[in-house]
């Protein structure tokens, strides 16, 4: 038997991007590479903000209109593995803790959709689910026969971001930096490597992570370039 997981999430923004002013720009891979993608840009826009010293990374937080948030967290180059590492509950925590409203002048997102898939069958028995992988399985319930088992299970995980919002699918010390009251123009470009965390605000419970690594995933025309890894599961998802 195979089983199949799916999951779907659709988030209009609460500030909106304006299509008319998406434009194509460089996404910065590292080693002096880069692709072309189509970049969201949005100005004066007064929105959560923290920058992490400790983790040498800024995180900017962009709200639905629904009881959804996503923290979207750019590392200082080079500093990529070191975030990675640290994502922790108690990371996320810091951060959501941290947040302070900050006008920002530009804030530069790339239009991306991400697609990864996922075999749970040797993750789950680490987590306990062994029982159904083996002969003492029982399915009747579900089967009415007792003569199956668990051999596969599928995890498909899709995100697109876009101007209008995001459409996602799946089957500590804190060190807070003071803000003066004159503002200090702002921009802020996620043009490189970075990680957003979709999350639900009732609950405070994360729902996606994903990894935009700018890899190009198609040659084709037309073909959005910017892609990564994406998961749907907390604390145990990993690139």
């Amino acid at each position: 038997m195979v089983l199949v997981n799916y999951i779907y999430f659709k988030g209009k923004w609460k500030m909106p991007f304006d299509p008319e002013d998406t434009f194509e720009a460089k996404f910065h891979l590292g080693n002096s590479r880069s692709v072309k993608v189509p970049m969201m840009n949005i100005e004066d826009l007064t929105t959560p903000y923290f920058r992490d010293e400790d983790l040498s990374c800024s995180v900017v937080e962009l709200k639905y209109t629904s009881n959804a948030s996503a923290l979207f967290i750019l590392p200082d180059e080079g500093r990529m593995q070191q975030v990675e590492a640290s994502l922790q509950p108690e990371t996320l925590k810091k951060w959501k803790d941290s947040l302070r409203p900050r006008k920002i002048d530009q804030l530069y997102v790339p239009k991306f959709s991400i697609s990864t898939d996922y075999s749970l069958e040797k993750i789950l028995p680490q987590l306990g689910i062994r029982e159904v992988f083996s002969e003492e399985a029982d399915l009747s319930r579900i089967t009415g026969t007792k003569d199956l088992r668990v051999s596969q299970v599928v995890h498909k995980a899709v995100l697109d971001v876009a101007e209008t919002g995001t459409e996602a699918a799946a089957a500590t010390g804190l060190k807070v930096v003071p803000f003066s009251a004159k503002h200090i123009s702002m921009t802020v470009r996620f043009n490189r490597p970075f990680l957003m965390i979709i999350f639900d605000t009732n609950t405070q419970t994360p729902l996606f992570l994903n990894f935009p690594s700018g890899e190009p995933s198609s040659s084709e025309p037309g073909i959005e370039p910017v892609c990564g890894s994406l998961c749907a599961v907390w604390p145990q998802c990993s690139k």
